[in-house]
């Protein structure tokens, strides 16, 4: 059985449709002035999945903060929606158990574990943090805090039994987003278990049963530059060995004491080729080459199977343009298969031409839209085997430099 919290009270959902709105006949009546007569529709089937649409399309819905689209959206149990200043819980009481507890950590492995510097992990400003999931896509927003559990009062519902009621939490800090793991089986960062609480970096993995989460925050301001040394310094420096300090004069060099030669510049990096570079890039999955705005020549690169396009600093490829929602599209790869998704942006994505209504599924160098910037597609599935034709795709041959 499913129903809705509101206010402390339990609402059923029948199987069919339920409305949700300011009407006297809704099944959910809200009496707020922000409320449509009809703002909301739930459709259950029978065998208890709930998805929600818009029943205007002048109504303003938030799922765990995030703001529906045209197309309708199953609930998940512990999914937040937002009508109006209202949230209503959705509950599915067949996702409810015990915990499943799984076999235990090696301490020891777990101490030298946490002892490894974290290399590569950018840090994080305590501002906008936001959680992604790997597993469906969705996104929740870290506000006060973010609590991960099977219970459905938790902002992020995991119904996994191997996941605590109460699992963990990620909290904003003046140094950054914190995670702190209160669960009996583990909460998992980049592979390695949190020993108690951890300060997350941007893009890490969060691992909690058998979901991961990837984190997005604002990045951190770069130290401030160390100041220059007082003149007076500078002056003594040149006294002393010799060098010439720009605005200090020529000094001579004490007797028997040779001036240091000039610095040798290093020798430049040899040149690659832009295939080769292609190529030989490690994680690489796809490209966006961008065709117009600011970013016109440049090519992005997709790493992961689920990759968030948008305006906000915090999506994987990031368009800063005005006409690019916050939030704007996803890419994403199926099965080999890659698809553009929109998540209701206001100038719309389109592919080759065509408006995405839901989903539409991409072919290399398709041209993609985005609001007003123009992209072109470029897949380097370097392993997939190529579909049809007698032409036989070999590996990259590597020839031996060319003698001088």
């Amino acid at each position: 059985m499913s129903f809705l919290e509101v206010g402390g009270q339990r609402v059923t959902i029948p199987p069919g449709e339920s409305v949700v709105g300011s009407d006297r006949g809704a099944a959910v009546m809200l009496a707020d002035a922000g409320v449509l007569p009809r703002h909301a529709v739930l459709q259950a089937a029978p065998d208890g999945q709930v998805v929600i649409r818009r029943a205007d399309d002048g109504a303003e819905i938030l799922i765990n903060g995030v703001r529906l689209g045209a197309q309708p959206t199953p609930l998940l149990h512990g999914d937040k929606v937002e009508v109006a200043g209202h949230e209503l819980l959705f509950v599915d009481e067949r996702r409810s158990g015990s915990t499943q507890y799984i076999q235990a950590v090696n301490p020891a492995a777990m101490a030298a574990a946490a002892g490894r510097p974290g290399a590569g992990r950018t840090p994080t400003a305590g501002t906008g943090g936001r959680i992604v999931s790997l597993t469906d896509g969705r996104e929740y927003a870290v506000e006060q805090s973010l609590v991960f559990g099977r219970e459905a009062s938790c902002e992020v519902v995991i119904t996994s039994k191997d996941v605590s009621r109460r699992h963990a939490e990620i909290v904003p800090t003046p140094q950054g987003y914190l995670v702190v793991d209160s669960s009996t089986n583990g909460t998992f960062v980049n592979g390695q278990r949190v020993p108690g609480q951890l300060l997350l970096a941007r893009a890490d993995v969060i691992r909690i049963g058998d979901n991961d989460f990837r984190f997005y925050a604002d990045s951190a301001a770069p130290p401030p530059p160390p100041a220059p040394p007082p003149a007076a310094d500078r002056r003594l420096a040149n006294t002393l060995f010799g060098v010439k300090v720009p605005g200090a004069g020529a000094a001579a060099s004490p007797p028997g004491r040779a001036t240091p030669p000039a610095a040798t510049p290093p020798p430049a990096a040899p040149r690659v080729s832009a295939p080769a570079a292609r190529a030989g890039a490690r994680g690489e999955l796809a490209h966006l080459v961008i065709r117009s705005g600011v970013l016109k020549g440049q090519r992005l690169a997709v790493r992961t199977t689920l990759a968030n396009i948008g305006r906000a600093d915090y999506n994987d490829l990031v368009l800063p343009d005005d006409s690019v929602s916050t939030v704007h599209a996803k890419l994403q790869r199926r099965e080999g298969i890659w698809v553009i998704v929109d998540v209701g942006s206001t100038n719309g994505t389109f592919a080759d031409g065509e408006r995405v209504t839901d989903e539409a599924p991409l072919s290399p160098g398709a041209l993609l839209r985005f609001g007003e910037v123009r992209a072109f597609f470029e897949p380097i599935d370097l392993d997939e085997p190529v579909q049809g034709g007698s032409t036989k795709v070999l590996q990259a041959i590597r020839l031996p430099p060319e003698p001088k």
